[in-house]
């Protein structure tokens, strides 16, 4: 069986989410592998064994004392408070075990200070609101921020729900990207989301926004969605001219207030469409469009299909497929076929999921 090291650290003030994802995918694929053991440890270089994380967790951890003869396989460092004081004196170690072959993962917190020692070098993320405060103090940084990216053996992470979506993918998938997926499945994950993925965030939280006044214009744009304003009401909200707004919007969000507001209201249309049973001609209503084709033609012209095709495509895939039991569940999921007995929520590999075979693939 391959074993597999991890080590996580985790420095005062950790984000328990990101500790919790990197725990449970490394747990769920040592239970469905039967030629592969995730090993992992948690550090930590502060002197107390017990590390308090955001919220008042805690978990127990022995000190980070990397030993050249004994080296992970991956490194993950996990954002929070404390890491911003105990990176400085963590870098030299991070670059001796990299240089010695160690991958290394930095999320949140961490990948951003590693940003902010790199401010020259590509291929790096942190999480959005983290790089808000950063452009807020001053930060030349770039407006691109993917899930996760990649640079040699540092990987830097947005962290939060994507955590889990890096260790499968950059941790389990290349053992085996079947585990991968089960392991996603299990987790109820749906899709393992690529690193180059943006990431998702409200147009109206951005800090930058509140320092040319844009924010209660755009709360003002959310909370009418159904009767839309005109740009005079806006103006009037803003407090400064209809040309002064304007030249706001296309500094700071590259879109005229009409154009940004419309893609507002087109996105709150997405979200009825594949979260509703709503008709069609409804939804635009709901959305500010009295023409159903003038809604049509926007909506096709924002997300690249039309409304309609959208709500099929989505009806197709809710249909549930009657599989015989020669194919049913060996594509992704390692289900057994046959009716298992009841059984405890406590459980191994066998008794709801078989092993997965052929990691080395």
């Amino acid at each position: 069986m391959k074993n597999v090291v991890v080590i996580i650290l985790a420095e005062q003030g950790y984000v328990p989410t990101e500790l919790a994802l990197v725990l449970d995918v490394l747990r769920i694929a040592t239970r469905l592998s039967s030629e592969v053991r995730f090993a992992h440890q948690v550090c930590t270089t502060q002197d107390d064994a017990l590390v308090e994380g955001m919220g008042g967790s805690l978990v127990r951890a022995t000190p980070f004392q990397p030993d050249g003869a004994a080296l992970p396989d991956h490194l993950l460092v996990l954002g929070g408070a404390g890491i911003r004081p105990a990176f400085r004196r963590l870098k030299p170690r991070l670059c001796w075990l990299e240089r010695l072959g160690v991958s290394i993962t930095l999320l949140s917190d961490a990948a951003a200070e590693w940003k902010r020692l790199h401010p020259d070098t590509d291929d790096m993320t942190t999480h959005w609101e983290i790089q808000q405060l950063d452009q807020d103090a001053g930060y030349s940084l770039d407006q691109s921020l993917p899930l996760f990216a990649q640079k040699v053996r540092i990987m830097t992470g947005g962290g939060m729900a994507s955590t889990a979506d890096l260790v499968l993918s950059q941790i389990v998938a290349p053992l085996s990207p079947h585990l991968a997926q089960s392991v996603a499945q299990v987790l109820l994950m749906g899709e393992i989301r690529d690193g180059t993925i943006q990431q998702p965030r409200s147009a109206n939280d951005v800090m930058a926004l509140r320092l040319v006044k844009l924010e209660p214009v755009i709360a003002a744009m959310e909370n009418a969605l159904e009767t839309p304003l005109t740009v005079a009401q806006l103006s009037e909200i803003a407090g400064f001219s209809i040309r002064q707004m304007e030249r706001k919007f296309k500094s700071q969000l590259g879109q005229s207030p009409a154009a940004f507001y419309r893609s507002l209201r087109l996105r709150r249309a997405k979200a009825l469409i594949e979260q509703t049973v709503l008709p069609i001609s409804e939804v635009a209503v709901a959305c500010g469009f009295i023409s159903l084709s003038n809604f049509s033609k926007k909506y096709t012209q924002e997300f690249g299909v039309s409304p309609s095709k959208r709500r099929a495509q989505l009806t197709t895939a809710s249909r549930p497929r009657q599989l015989t039991s020669e194919h049913q569940g060996t594509s992704y999921a390692s289900l057994p076929l046959s009716p298992s007995p009841s059984r405890s929520f406590v459980h191994t590999a066998g008794t709801h999921e078989t092993p997965v075979q052929g990691v080395g693939g």
